[in-house]
């Protein structure tokens, strides 16, 4: 069992196609792979999903499955020669028709763009590098001046920090990428480009009403979304802090203090809370961190977040295991420097506040006992997802029959997962969950633990009770 709280989710893609390089990743600390519904198909997506979940298997490390959803793809189309030079005061147009663009103008995916943007408005191209002002219109075509000029390649990103309440978060690619999530049963759903609750309801409301129903996970990248954080944080079951599109969506040095705001907003209503993009940007092609990288890894983990999140490191990078690794290593450090833990606000929250408070008191009792772990039996995860929002300082572990239920608390700062073998036997699940603990090296005999979880009978989910063993 490995020491370390603060879990890992890897992006997939062609550095881990493999059975050997998807087994290196996962062997060097990955909790939960994440597949990229913006590229490939569903048979790839079903196809990385099972590999991954064969070499976890193997392994014997229970991983969970994010979907991350496309969301509005919004570019440029294409450039002659790939790629172009913008200069700053130089006019620009973008075209409602198919052309091919150079330094005067280009096509864009956005349909109707003329009419979601005024003069003045702002229009940002390249992952922010390039920077428009709204002159006109001509017909259908947007004409703009080059405010910050740089290198225009094909099919690059575009923004519209003014309009963005105007382009529709949930598309028709969403809701294909949805049925593929749903197809392989993955654990939690990448919600992209959300701006409120309401958008994370309306795709909730397309769910199962029973059985298998996925976790959904809010991407903060959002200036709107930010104005509405916490009635967000509330309807969603994770949050990511998408630091990528939210540094071109507000300016750049807002960011690390907005990270800070989310992850401590996350902290108190008692949500797991991701913190992504660029951790470990320059393992894409070096075997070796900056010390900058480490740094930013190591504020995230002091600041509160459940798990840190690799993308281009792990799906196309040279050094995918290596960077796992380091990110594993840092995480590690930095959890053990003193920090003040931040507690969810019982009082605040509006679900179950007895089982809220039941997680609390055991969290107590475990610090004031010195006991070796804190055991949840768990029928939903509910129980293990409370008790770790509290931060102990000593193991949670989470022991269901269902498969589904383990790796769904993969995502969750300090939780272990573990399967609880055979059909359920309330009378002895208490027992049951003392031997697994202390087969998994848990616990050994004599020593004390708490076990939190909710009496048997039909109300899944509630947290109503709470002993202490001696082992």
């Amino acid at each position: 069992m490995t020491a370390r709280r603060t879990k890992i989710v890897a992006t997939l893609g062609p550095s881990t196609a493999t059975p050997a390089a998807m087994r290196a990743v996962i062997d060097a600390g990955v909790d939960v792979v994440r597949i990229n519904a913006a590229h490939g198909d569903a048979a790839a997506h079903a196809a990385a999903a099972l590999l991954a979940q064969k070499a976890a298997a193997e392994i014997g490390r229970p991983i969970g499955v994010l979907v991350d959803l496309p969301g509005p793809k919004m570019r440029t189309g294409p450039i002659t020669g790939d790629s172009v030079r913008l200069e700053a005061g130089e006019p620009f147009t973008l075209f409602a028709r198919p052309v091919d663009g150079d330094a005067t103008g280009a096509s864009t995916t956005v349909a109707g763009l003329g009419t979601m943007v005024r003069p003045g408005d702002p229009i940002v191209l390249a992952d922010g590098q390039i920077r428009l002002r709204v002159l006109g219109l001509d017909g259908d075509d947007v004409q703009t001046e080059v405010v910050r000029g740089g290198r225009l390649s094909s099919r690059k990103g575009m923004f519209l920090p003014e309009a963005e309440h105007q382009v529709e978060p949930f598309t028709a690619a969403d809701a294909d990428a949805l049925a593929t999530a749903m197809s392989i049963r993955a654990d939690f759903v990448g919600l992209s480009f959300v701006r409120g609750a309401e958008d994370v309801e309306r795709v909730r409301a397309l769910l199962p009403k029973r059985g298998y129903r996925p976790k959904l996970m809010a991407k903060i990248e959002t200036r709107r979304a930010l104005d509405d954080l916490p009635a967000l944080i509330r309807a969603s079951d994770a949050v990511m802090v998408a630091r990528g599109d939210l540094g071109i969506q507000i300016d750049v040095s807002q960011v690390p203090l907005v990270q800070k705001e989310i992850i401590h907003a996350c902290n108190v209503a008692g949500r797991p809370v991701v913190t992504a993009t660029e951790m470990l940007e320059s393992m894409t092609t070096s075997p070796l961190p900056t010390r900058a990288e480490a740094g930013d890894i190591a504020n995230a983990v002091i600041d509160g977040t459940d798990a840190l999140m690799l993308s281009a490191e792990t799906a196309t990078g040279a050094y995918a295991a290596d960077a796992v690794d380091t990110m594993a290593r840092v995480a590690r450090a930095a959890e053990a420097w003193p920090r003040m833990r931040v507690f969810p606000d019982v009082e605040g929250i509006h679900v179950d506040r007895v089982a809220w408070a039941v997680a609390h008191a055991a969290v107590e009792a475990a610090q004031d006992l010195g006991v070796a772990a804190i055991l949840c039996p768990t029928r939903t995860g509910a129980t293990a997802r409370r008790v770790a929002a509290f931060r102990p300082s000593v193991p949670v572990a989470a022991l269901s029959q269902r498969r589904h239920v383990r790796a769904g608390l993969a995502l969750v700062w300090g939780v272990v997962p573990l399967a609880l073998p055979g059909a359920p036997v309330p009378s002895h699940e208490i027992y049951q969950a003392v031997e697994v603990a202390r087969a998994a090296g848990l616990v050994e005999t004599g020593e004390l633990v708490v076990v939190v979880a909710g009496a048997p009978g039909p109300r899944a989910g509630g947290t109503d009770t709470m002993r202490v063993l001696r082992v």
